[in-house]
């Protein structure tokens, strides 16, 4: 009897505490922990009132806490919050974790910074107990009347935070929560406004909470609406994303996704994020003038980034491409010169770098197909594709193609950006492109006949366009196999003026193309011309010269030689010299005046006699075109292979 009375007793007192522990509020704890929380975290702890409901999820209030500050700091308190209220998991402490169910803070300022050195403010000394620190995890926040300011001096980054519980609208999400911010990011301004859950839900849930925010980062705006959960876990997003701003490049830093200069854009998606991956679909924007719409990825990876992107134009304007390799819009810079250029001295090759340390942060697999492209100037584009694949450090275009002309140009490029200077390598392709679209604004053109096919392989070194041609080494081929072309023109090209004048009144016709052969051999951005050749049934002409990328500059000379006989000639080499903004085509006039002069002379002897210098008795011979054209084995085959299936053909 006495020894079950003394386990009654026993039990009794267990359940006494028991009881006790679970209806105290643990006031009396304030001290103890305010003296405890000063010992372990190394700055004076301040602390009101202390209340906790002792459960499986304890509930633990704290009222009137103040953190102070590091030395000679100010200002000299860290924090100060008028309520904290935690719900911490019991069972996880016994393997060294806190898990917070719950934080909730109303009332607070917080003040953080970290200086150039790198020291900040917010690691808090703590004393060694032998084990390694606990695992915290916060599962849920929810913040009321809260303000944060940070400034951290080694990302020149300042911000502040301001956020407030607002009441949840009757209908649509329901937001609880308003965060105001701004700041600047390396002397970029950036703010906005965000409205979320009233608790957020931050790791391990798997309930998303409604989120909507309304930022600006320097000139980029983005707005994004939808739902976010668990960002501190296996972070799930997914909201209507619409971003805008002057180029795509100045997203960079912000996230870690280089991306090329462009003209202002505006994409609007969905954007989803589930883990490590982010897919952006049903895009649907613009940059410049051109539309852009398809699907992208990204996942973060712990070497580099990678991104895939499938996309889609209807209408691709080539101005908007030109910042991606170099080419800058000088109409701005134009308008504000007094005294603009002259366009001898204006250079057009683009001299604008590629940056290296952005080729070498992320890998990408991108296609992009066009169905219409616009572009200024005489060229003759149709359609677009391209596939970019960017793999530590190398770019390369398998392919780069424009339908051109109602052929196609094909393109394969590599750069490789693995060291200081690129290393380009090009092959570049001509098929079947038709001599009447190939200049589609000049008149006598518009009825020739034949097709044009080109072979151009350069390998060369440089970090801008302008760089590498001038640094190139390869070939350049090109061949016309057959057609016809306008008698007029010929004729004009061989100052035939009695030939060229009945045409004007009889009404032009065509003459057979035989073949048209032009070869260069390129060292160190000089182009010399090895055969340059175009042959009629009635005129031959024949021309050599140089091409130079380095300093843009041209010097090349025709010699027509007229095969049928005509009086009124006054048959003279035509040169082509000046720089590739401003070429000039001159006559020689010394071969003009030669004749010219011979011909006044004979005219005081016999008036009819003055026509003898201008009669031309036709010296010039068929070309050797089978000779010609063997040596131009790739061109010859692409103006002769079949155009491509799908292509329009469109009329410029």
């Amino acid at each position: 009897m006495r020894t079950k009375r003394i386990l009654a007793a026993v039990l009794g007192l267990i359940i006494l505490l028991v009881a006790a522990a679970l209806l105290t509020d643990w006031r009396f704890l304030r001290g103890p922990v305010e003296r405890l929380a000063t010992e372990k975290l190394g700055r004076q702890v301040v602390l009101e009132d202390f209340r906790m409901r002792l459960r499986p999820v304890t509930r633990i209030r704290l009222h009137g806490l103040a953190l102070d500050n590091i030395p000679d700091t100010k200002p000299e308190r860290m924090l100060q919050a008028e309520s904290i209220e935690v719900r911490v998991r019991l069972l996880p402490l016994l393997r060294r974790a806190v898990v917070l169910d719950l934080l909730s803070v109303d009332g607070a300022q917080a003040h953080l910074a970290r200086d150039a050195s790198g020291a900040n403010n917010w690691t808090l000394a703590r004393q060694d107990d032998g084990g390694p620190p606990p695992d915290v995890v916060v599962r849920a926040l929810s913040l009321n009347r809260v303000k944060v300011n940070y400034d951290d001096r080694v990302l020149k980054a300042d911000a502040h935070l301001q956020a407030d519980s607002i009441e949840a609208p009757a209908s649509g999400p329901a937001y609880g929560m308003k965060l105001e911010f701004g700041g600047h990011y390396h002397d970029a301004a950036f703010g906005g406004v965000a409205r979320t859950g009233g608790i957020l839900t931050l790791r391990d849930s798997g309930t998303p909470f409604p989120f909507f925010i309304d930022a600006k980062g320097g000139p980029t705006h983005v707005r994004a609406e939808g739902q976010v959960g668990d960002p501190f876990g296996d972070a799930t997003v997914d909201v209507a994303l619409d971003i805008a701003g002057p180029t795509l490049s100045t997203l960079y830093p912000y996230i870690n996704l280089p991306l090329p200069t462009t003209p202002p854009y505006r994409i609007k998606g969905r954007l989803k994020r589930d883990g490590m991956n982010f897919d952006l679909t049903g895009m649907d924007g613009r940059i410049g003038s051109t539309d852009i719409s398809g699907d992208a990825s990204y996942e973060m990876r712990r070497d580099k980034p990678m991104l895939r992107a499938k996309l889609k134009s209807r209408v691709l304007d080539m101005k908007d491409l030109g910042p991606l390799i170099g080419v800058r819009d000088d109409a701005p810079a134009q308008k504000a010169q007094a005294a603009p250029q002259p366009a001898a001295d204006r250079r057009i090759l683009p001299d604008a770098e590629f940056r290296l340390e952005r080729l070498n942060a992320i890998n990408a697999d991108v296609t992009l197909d066009a169905g219409d492209v616009r572009v200024r100037g005489p060229w003759a584009f149709d359609d677009f594709s391209a596939h970019l694949i960017l793999q530590d450090g190398v770019l390369k275009l398998v392919p780069l193609n424009f339908g051109y002309a109602g052929g196609e140009l094909r393109s394969d490029i590599t750069l490789d950006a693995r060291q200081p200077v690129i290393r380009t390598d090009a092959r570049i392709g001509v098929q079947r492109a038709r001599l009447n679209r190939l200049f589609p604004d000049v008149k006598l053109m518009q009825k020739s006949e034949g097709t044009l096919g080109a072979d151009l392989k350069l390998k060369t070194a440089g970090n801008s366009i302008r760089a590498m041609l001038g640094r190139a080494d390869g070939t350049v081929g090109m061949a016309v196999t057959g057609g016809e072309i306008s008698n007029l023109l010929v004729e004009a090209i061989g100052l035939d003026a009695t030939q060229a004048l009945g045409f004007l009144i009889g009404g032009d016709k065509e003459t057979r193309l035989r073949c048209a052969v032009a070869t260069f051999a390129v060292k160190d951005g000089i182009a010399t011309s090895q055969a340059l050749v175009i042959d009629t049934d009635d005129t031959r002409v024949d021309g050599h010269g140089t091409i130079d990328l380095r300093n843009e500059r041209l010097a090349l000379r025709f010699e027509p030689r007229p095969k049928d006989k005509s009086i009124l000639v006054a048959r003279s080499p035509i040169d082509i010299v000046g720089t590739f903004g401003a070429p000039d085509f001159k006559i020689d006039k010394a071969s003009l005046f030669a004749r010219a002069g011979a011909s006044i002379a004979l005219a005081f002897i016999n008036p009819l006699a003055a026509l003898i210098p201008l009669i031309e008795t036709g010296p010039g011979t068929d070309a050797d075109c089978q000779g010609l054209l063997s040596n131009l084995r790739e061109a010859r085959r692409n103006a002769d292979t079949p155009a491509p299936k799908g292509n329009k053909g469109k009329a410029r």
